[in-house]
């Protein structure tokens, strides 16, 4: 009798027990695992029967995860290339889900005390190439140009790279610092430049960029870089298999467009979306 009653109630129970759901897999761009993490974390404090596995990796081998269907979700820096969207629509049998989930962007400083005020991709590329050595070449003081910058695996190191380096590396004297450190060096350093996220410090000077030399320059801020009229910046994007069938994932990716998503974003260096972009998806 009481090997019957034991059987009853593990059947009871097994059949309370609700089978666990699959979770939902990112496979994040090494710069956006802090961003996917925190909405993983945050989303499933809010809905506690969702799981989401963020799992990391370079860009292009997000984006290979999501073609070969081993992640639901790739999040990544930058849009997809041609032969990345053909692989995506081999798999799915059409485009892969796209939503823009964020900005990032660089600000480019100098010294507050330092007379030059605008720059060009041209003049930073020769700056960060060794091309350029001298602040007169700029219309500045005849000084030595001192060159700070971030590395590639943070994201203004690779946005940086990408935007204005065209892929190309930094050279050999450029003094590779985090951010917190090359903001002090440059509120130091009368004659140095060097770049990172956009926001006030006590010392340096945001330069208006140009992204030719007949372009108009444009000073960074709040509204010029969430609409992307200041050059140096590109969107954050959410890819996702479209035929995955989980209400799920466009629950979660809808969140991420939400203020409350949005928000997370600012905490780790990302502007937010404007509502036009973010309701046109």
């Amino acid at each position: 009798m009481k090997r019957l009653v034991r059987i009853f109630l593990i059947s009871v129970l097994g059949l309370a027990l609700p089978a666990m759901a699959q979770p939902i897999t990112i496979n994040a761009a090494d710069t956006l695992v802090p961003l996917s993490q925190k909405w993983a974390a945050a989303y499933m404090t809010k809905h506690p029967d969702t799981r989401i596995q963020v799992t990391s990796g370079e860009a292009a081998a997000a984006l290979e995860a999501l073609a070969k269907q081993k992640a639901d979700i790739a999040a990544v820096p930058r849009s997809m290339r041609y032969t990345e969207a053909d692989a995506c629509q081999a798999a799915f049998g059409q485009r892969a889900l796209e939503c823009k989930v964020g900005v990032n962007a660089v600000a480019v400083y100098v010294h507050a005390d330092n007379p030059v005020k605008v720059v060009s991709y041209d003049e930073l590329f020769d700056i960060y190439r060794g091309k350029r050595r001298n602040w007169k070449e700029l219309g500045g003081r005849d000084a030595a140009i001192n060159v700070y910058g971030q590395g590639t695996n943070t994201p203004a190191g690779e946005l940086f790279m990408e935007e204005v380096l065209n892929r190309k590396e930094q050279a050999s004297d450029v003094r590779v610092m985090t951010e917190a450190e090359l903001r002090k060096a440059l509120a130091r350093d009368t004659n140095g430049i060097g770049f990172g996220a956009f926001a006030p410090s006590e010392g340096i000077r945001a330069l208006s960029i140009k992204r030719a030399f007949s372009s108009t320059p444009v000073e960074p801020g709040a509204e010029a870089i969430s609409s992307r009229i200041y050059p140096i910046t590109r969107f954050v994007y959410c890819y996702a298999n479209p035929t995955a069938g989980k209400a799920e994932i466009k629950a979660f990716l809808d969140w991420i467009r939400s203020d409350e998503g949005q928000q997370m974003g600012t905490q780790t260096g990302y502007w937010p979306l404007p509502a036009k972009w973010r309701a046109s998806q």
